[in-house]
């Protein structure tokens, strides 16, 4: 009885004292040389900037998938600023040099 409980003792703490069996997982198990690691993070980097590109294609400027009242309403807060720089100019508060670069900056 004694044998049979030392020899369970001996099992168990012959698992836990081997290393994981992690040579199959996709990254392995997190130890390597410097070339495995950053290429490891480069993979990861790549998929997460597929993500994101796909999104945006999606979700983006002239998106698939974008309401168009996004659109709309920056349209009429872009005119509504064109509108008051050009009373601004006319009233004589801002120069013809800010006049520009201020309606540059609305227009893109």
């Amino acid at each position: 009885m004694i044998q049979s409980i030392s020899s369970v003792f001996s099992i168990i703490s012959g698992k836990y004292d081997s290393n994981p069996h992690w040579d199959h997982w996709p990254f392995g198990p997190g130890y390597g040389d410097f070339w495995a690691s950053a290429l490891k993070m480069l993979f990861v980097a790549a998929i997460l900037g597929a993500i994101i590109l796909f999104l945006r294609f999606l979700f983006g400027p002239k998106g698939m998938l974008r309401d168009e009242e996004l659109d709309r309403e920056a349209a009429e807060m872009r005119e509504k600023d064109l509108q008051d720089l050009e009373q601004e100019y006319k009233d004589g508060k801002i120069s013809d040099i800010d006049y520009k670069f201020k309606k540059k900056r609305i227009l893109h």
